[in-house]
């Protein structure tokens, strides 16, 4: 007997796939799911023709759950985060605590990680089901009938984003900057040497300081408890007719990114800049680091010169 893989019962089986104790069934004529302890007696008390509507649940092992650590680690773009969590499943024993206790540590972080397990046990479940469906002759689900992983509930629900104020948000943006520099200098001296790293690093921060009167614009994300996570301001000083914007700060802080936060920001800049009558956008390269291209490529920038630029005719 065939049976509708409903979102509630995607998410039993979830929950049972964990329970490496037991083995479990989804029971087609009810639609739900079955201890084999359970399976027998049902068998027992309606008939032997009735084994043929259990389905046993698609295998969830431990070494399944420390090969999905790994993946989400590797992946991770928050540093901090990433590396305590890749020192915590390098031990023998107790990596699984360890994992959770350093997660607790980043909350946001911690949420990504439910969501990124969550989806990776329904793509598990969900080919296991159109393995199922061939075996009744019915054609596989395509992906896209399916609810893609996507982080972006986190950016809207756990973050909150606020025009730039300079009185309210001046500080911090003063100390996230010069975080974001140091941070700048140490990566480029471990990639050349101390001295160079030093040299960019200033030069890096000589070139926003150089609008520095300037009225800057643009969006600050905090978190919920009103901690800062990042910002993206602009100023007109180079352009007389207003007509391009310049991005003098673009940063997320090391313990917020990979969250979306960076590619929320630019999404809302972009925005508004066009509705302002704003034509292009562009941004010093000594600003741009190497985690940054990829965003700013997906959004039409391209290298120019000294800069990257953004038409937004075409936004």
């Amino acid at each position: 007997m065939t049976f509708d893989l409903t979102d509630e019962l995607l998410d039993d089986i979830i929950f049972s796939m964990e329970d490496q104790g037991g083995s479990w069934y989804v029971d087609s004529a009810g639609g739900q799911i079955a201890s084999e302890e359970m399976m027998r007696e049902i068998i027992v008390e309606e008939g032997e023709e009735r084994k043929e509507d259990f389905y046993p649940l698609p295998l969830w092992t431990s070494d399944d759950g420390y090969g999905l650590m790994g993946e989400f680690t590797n992946d991770l773009h928050a540093p901090d985060a990433r590396k305590d969590l890749r020192q915590a499943i390098s031990g023998g024993r107790g990596v699984f605590r360890n994992f959770k206790n350093v997660l607790k540590m980043y909350p946001e972080v911690e949420r990504k990680w439910h969501l990124f397990k969550d989806e990776k046990m329904k793509e598990k479940v969900r080919a296991w089901y159109n393995d199922l469906r061939e075996s009744w002759k019915l054609e596989r689900l395509e992906e896209n009938e399916f609810n893609e992983f996507d982080t972006g509930d986190i950016v809207q629900n756990d973050f909150v984003f606020s025009e730039y104020d300079s009185s309210r948000d001046g500080n911090d943006v003063e100390r996230g900057f010069n975080q974001m520099a140091e941070e700048y200098a140490r990566e480029l001296a471990v990639q050349y040497d101390d001295d160079l790293g030093n040299a960019l690093s200033s030069l890096f921060k000589r070139d926003a300081r150089v609008s520095e009167n300037c009225k800057k614009s643009g969006f600050v994300c905090r978190t919920l408890s009103d901690d800062f996570a990042g910002c993206l301001l602009t100023d007109f000083c180079m352009s007389p007719t207003k007509k391009t914007a310049e991005i003098l700060y673009f940063f997320v802080n090391r313990d917020s990114r990979g969250l979306g936060i960076g590619k929320s920001l630019l999404n809302k800049s972009m925005t508004f800049l066009k509705e302002q009558g704003v034509s292009r956008v562009v941004i010093a390269t000594t600003s741009v680091s190497e985690t940054m291209k990829p965003l700013l490529d997906e959004n039409g920038f391209e290298k120019i010169g000294p800069g990257y630029v953004a038409d937004l005719s075409s936004f």
